[in-house]
Formats: C-alpha cells, sequence, structure tokens
C-alpha cells in the first residue's frame, strides 16, 4: 500500500456520528429478533439510507464464499426473510449449503448485527405474495434473470421496455422467483463507542431446548 493512500484512509473520520448507547444487558428481550427490527427501524428515524439493506453471505458447493446485498423483506419471531430467483448464484448456493450469513450495519447510529443461521424456500403462495407485494419496476426486472453473460446495456433495456409492453397490467411471478428464510442459530449486537471500547452482545440458540441464550462480549 502507498503512503498516501494509508494516509488518506487513516485520516478519514471513524465513529463521528456516535453520540450515545441504545441498549443495557438488563434490557434486552429473551428473543433477539424483535430487537433487529428495532435497530432497522431506529437507523431509518435518524435518516440512515436503506436501513433494512443486508450483506448475505453464502457458499457454494466447491466451498467458495460469495457475498452481495440486498432488502431483508420481512422479520418475524423466528426468521428473516429475503427473494431471489432459485437459479439464481445465491439460490443455488443455498441449495447446495443452506448455512448462510447476514450482516447489517448502520453508520448514522454506529451499530452492526451479525447473524447466522439456515435458510430455506419457502412455499409457493409465499413467494408469489412477496413478489405481487413488489413495486411494477421491480417485478419486470426480475423476468430479466437470465443464465450466462450479457452481450450489452442496450440489450437489457430492450428487454424491460419489451416486458413492460408484454405484461402492462398485470406482471406475473416467475416460476423461480423464490421467498427464502434465514432460522437464525446465532444473533451478534454491535454498537460503537467512541473510546473504541465497544459494545458486543451475542446470542445463541440453545440445542437442547431451542431457546436463546446471551452473553456479553469483549470489544
Amino acid at each position: 500500500m502507498t503512503e498516501a493512500v494509508r494516509d488518506r484512509l487513516r485520516g478519514i473520520p471513524v465513529f463521528a456520528e456516535v453520540t450515545q448507547k441504545h441498549f443495557e444487558e438488563s434490557d434486552l428481550p429473551a428473543n433477539p429478533l424483535p430487537v433487529v427490527a428495532e435497530w432497522i427501524f431506529a437507523a431509518h428515524a435518524v435518516g440512515q439510507p436503506e436501513p433494512h439493506a443486508m450483506s448475505l453471505c453464502t457458499v457454494d458447493a466447491e466451498g467458495t464464499p460469495s457475498s452481495r446485498v440486498l432488502l431483508v423483506k420481512d422479520i418475524d419471531s423466528d426468521r428473516l426473510y429475503f427473494a431471489t430467483p432459485a437459479d439464481s448464484p445465491k439460490g443455488l448456493d443455498v441449495a447446495s449449503n443452506p448455512r448462510v450469513s447476514a450482516h447489517f450495519h448502520w453508520p448514522a447510529t454506529g451499530q452492526q448485527i451479525r447473524i447466522t443461521g439456515t435458510a430455506s424456500p419457502q412455499h409457493r403462495d409465499a413467494s408469489e405474495s412477496d413478489f405481487a407485494a413488489r413495486g411494477r419496476g421491480s417485478r419486470l426486472s426480475a423476468h430479466l434473470h437470465r443464465p450466462g453473460p450479457l452481450p450489452d446495456r442496450r440489450t437489457a433495456f430492450d428487454e424491460f421496455e419489451r416486458l413492460g409492453g408484454l405484461y402492462p397490467d398485470e406482471v406475473p411471478c416467475p416460476l423461480s422467483w423464490t421467498l427464502y428464510a434465514i432460522e437464525p442459530t446465532g444473533v451478534e449486537f454491535w454498537e460503537a463507542s467512541t473510546d473504541r471500547v465497544h459494545h458486543r452482545v451475542r446470542y445463541h440458540r440453545d440445542a437442547a431446548d431451542g431457546g436463546w441464550r446471551h452473553e456479553l462480549l469483549w470489544p
């Protein structure tokens, strides 16, 4: 690394927006998933763009990891949900190895959440309901999914326009469109501190009874 690049990187402010702690161990509930939703909405309230965006990490059949950013579509008391074509790279990865991880990061609040667990495809009705709730542009672009390389950008725009004419009203749900659920086995909450004594709490699911346990971690 060149000295100029190193110095510029080290000169970027860190935790500039962090002003206070947001949680104490005594306030943490038995189930961590409602807290995930609370932190998303808290980040949205202070202006964090797309606070529901998460990095999803998968591993293919050869053991090669991949990560990409996508939007979480729902969170209930047991699972988080995302959607993608089953024959997309992430869908194929999940089919060969359902173990995944997800990561949220909100610079505006100085918070992060790491999640590990297993992903599974949901029934067709749930996938179609997810698709129907999307905006028209998102539904049309789902039909652009193709295996192999794209010849040029113009081809994609032409196909998008063709699909718009083909489906002037209702856009059918592609057969490959799939809603996936992540069932977490571990959830770690991280909160920045300007003194660098960061705050970390890790939940893990007990294999014996399926309940959650949590513990405070070193920064």
